[in-house]
């Protein structure tokens, strides 16, 4: 399975490299479309090595933006999709631009499901062990009181973890763990999973090969170490 990670959408020209506009967007889920799981399903499967290598794609939204309700919202969900996950800064929620905790409910009710984007987005590595516990646990704490029911996803502000970051996690709670690697859904420890972060240099033409092989573009150390059964523990020692 291939995860898929998107950020802001607006309709005029971008300004930074991680906000798509709408024809950007369209370009991409023209490809996409067809091959979209809801995260049910991506967490029923996830762990399933049948579908490791499968084309099916998770769509996946960070920081809480106000274009996931009004732009991927009505694109995604009910007749025009089977949802998508949103990773949530809590801190921010309710702020100029962002989803208010209105939004979050009701798009909650409609097949969106929120993970934990940390409290304040942090570098959560650069963190010292009570202020990361601090961001991992209250913003899974707020969340989970808005919504009434657990909230075991996280994705990594910024892509940035290392073996303490995932420990604390996983010590409060959460089981899967969103970073922004390439290649497919599952990363070199099953609690981890990879996504490709969307930029707006990023065509149709750079997606439709993704989709066709998600580790295209993965380093000449990661076909190696991979084709000798190396990748883990090289991986674990980076990561220690």
């Amino acid at each position: 399975m291939i995860v898929l990670n998107y950020h802001r959408l607006c309709a005029e020209e971008p300004t930074d490299p991680w906000t798509l506009s709408h024809a950007q967007l369209e370009a991409h889920a023209d490809l996409f479309r067809p091959a979209l799981i809801s995260p049910g399903t991506f967490l029923e499967r996830c762990q399933n090595t049948d579908f490791a290598r499968t084309s099916e794609v998770l769509l996946t939204f960070d920081d809480g933006c106000e274009s996931d309700y009004t732009e991927a919202f009505p694109r995604f969900t009910g007749e025009s999709g089977p949802g998508f996950m949103s990773f949530i800064i809590t801190d921010i929620v309710g702020r100029p631009g962002h989803l208010s905790w209105a939004m979050i409910e009701e798009m909650g009710r409609h097949g969106v499901v929120f993970g934990s984007h940390s409290a304040s987005h942090a570098d959560l590595t650069h963190l010292a062990r009570g202020a990361l516990r601090e961001e991992v646990t209250r913003s899974k704490r707020t969340l989970e009181d808005r919504l009434g029911h657990a909230v075991t996803q996280l994705a990594f502000p910024y892509g940035a973890f290392n073996r303490r970051v995932w420990t604390a996690a996983l010590e409060a709670g959460y089981t899967h763990l969103f970073t922004t690697q390439l290649g497919y859904h599952n990363g070199f420890e099953p609690f981890l999973f990879s996504r490709l972060c969307m930029t707006n240099a990023m065509d149709a033409h750079y997606v439709r090969e993704h989709l066709e092989d998600p580790c295209r573009n993965r380093g000449l150390a990661w076909r190696i170490s991979s084709s000798l059964g190396l990748y883990r523990p090289l991986m674990q020692l980076r990561y220690r």
